[in-house]
């Protein structure tokens, strides 16, 4: 309903109220015309207050209708404003079209230019035993491959091909050493572990070989600090310690030697063994460090002295005249006072430190204490003087060696196979 609609149903709805009103006032007087009008009054006011609703009710019909005509303008003007923006979007998708279809014409030859950098860093960070950067899926994946490998050359009595897949395990870093521990023992065990040396080599191991077997010296540091490793694996990391002279000596003596204070059995003579070829000052005090606090381990302490003798320090002969005096065994403080007494030498050569119990050299008589002099009639005064002459001898072939004990001059025969001593240079003093 438009305005002017509006006004003439207000004019007639106001006509018929002053018309009523004027009978009102100047009709005569009748009490049943009174009523009457009264009652007529009635309904026209609430004709009038039902007009006045549908009136309020066209006027907000109105207002809403202004309402709706602004939102569409609105909504028109935002229509054409995404419109503006949906031509910019279509024109830049175009644009982004274009260089894609670009990229993909030169995509071949970067992505095999991308493929050759990336094998190139993989080879660099392979050689330098880099593995961070593979998942653990990946070294799971390689792990696996190489486990493949290593078991069908160990089926293969492949010696060779069985080592190198060890060997490419260990390389792979500390998330591969269970597996490289679990793959070691086969192979040391086919060089034998109990008894050392003597297991059934099919694959023709060799003690080079076995000693080799460890390869990385992450492992090795595994095997002296993780106490879950086997006792096995551990004496075999105790005993390849001495080898790894890249790796700082003090840190290599620190880790030996915690084992040495606060392991049993086997695992410490093995200790005190590797410490003696570990050329530092901080061997020598775990030894002294031994020597003066360990109370249940006779054979270990005079292992320990030994060792002390070879290092031939001031501080290791403090060690040694301190176990003379005061070790509650007395076996113990006679062999720490022989080697007192020997130090007093009156020739040069190698004092003998260690004789094993089987070998050539406990079967020729030589004895702790000794002086070798000559071998082959050599005159030798280092181990590696021993090594050099002993390669000039004809395998299976049987040699002379003579050694100073006390004041005599003794001969004794060598035979085939290995010595089995050790000792240090010593030189009479002036």
């Amino acid at each position: 309903m438009d305005k002017a609609t509006t006004g003439a149903v207000l004019g007639t709805i106001l006509g018929l109220a002053a018309g009523v009103g004027g009978m009102i006032a100047f009709a005569p007087r009748d009490d049943g015309r009174l009523e009457e009008m009264e009652y007529k009054v009635a309904t026209v006011d609430a004709d009038l207050k039902k007009l006045q609703d549908e009136r309020d009710e066209l006027r907000r019909s109105l207002e809403k209708a202004n309402r709706d005509i602004e939102s569409s303008r609105q909504l028109a003007e935002t229509a054409g404003d995404l419109m503006d923006e949906k031509g910019k979007h279509e024109a830049r998708a175009r644009e982004l079209e274009a260089e894609l279809k670009a990229l993909k014409e030169t995509t071949g030859e970067e992505r095999r230019q991308n493929e050759a950098r990336i094998k190139r860093l993989e080879k660099v960070l392979a050689d330098n035993g880099i593995t961070e950067h593979l998942s653990d899926e990946e070294i799971a994946a390689r792990i696996s491959k190489l486990e493949v490998e290593f078991n069908t050359a160990f089926g293969g009595k492949n010696k060779k091909n069985a080592m190198e897949s060890l060997w490419a395990i260990q390389a792979l870093g500390p998330r591969s050493y269970d597996k490289a521990i679990e793959l070691w023992r086969k192979l040391a065990e086919d060089f034998g572990l109990n008894p050392w040396g003597e297991g059934p080599k099919e694959l023709g191991m060799t003690m080079q070989d076995y000693v080799s077997l460890i390869s990385e010296w992450g492992l090795v540091e595994k095997g002296l600090t993780d106490p879950n490793v086997p006792s096995d694996f551990r004496v075999a990391s105790i005993y390849g310690t001495p080898w790894w002279s890249s790796e700082d000596p003090d840190m290599r003596a620190k880790l030996l030697g915690e084992i040495l204070l606060t392991g049993s059995g086997y695992e410490v003579e093995a200790a005190i063994d590797a410490l003696g070829d570990i050329n530092s000052a901080t061997a020598t005090r775990y030894l002294v460090d031994y020597l003066a606090r360990n109370r249940d381990n006779p054979k270990a302490r005079k292992l320990c002295i030994n060792e002390l003798v070879a290092k031939n320090t001031p501080d290791a002969w403090a060690g040694i005249e301190d176990a003379a005096q005061h070790d509650k065994d007395e076996d113990v403080r006679k062999h720490a006072q022989t080697a007192i007494d020997g130090n007093n030498v009156t020739v040069a050569g190698i004092r003998i430190t260690f004789v094993d119990a089987n070998s050539q050299g406990a079967l020729a008589g030589i004895k702790l204490g000794d002086i070798l002099t000559h071998y082959n009639a050599v005159r030798v005064k280092t181990i590696a003087d021993i090594n050099t002459a002993k390669a000039q001898v004809a395998e299976g072939e049987s040699v002379k060696v003579i050694v100073r004990r006390g004041a005599d001059d003794l001969t004794l025969t060598l035979g085939p196979g290995m010595i089995g001593i050790n000792g240090v240079a010593v030189t009479p003093k002036e």
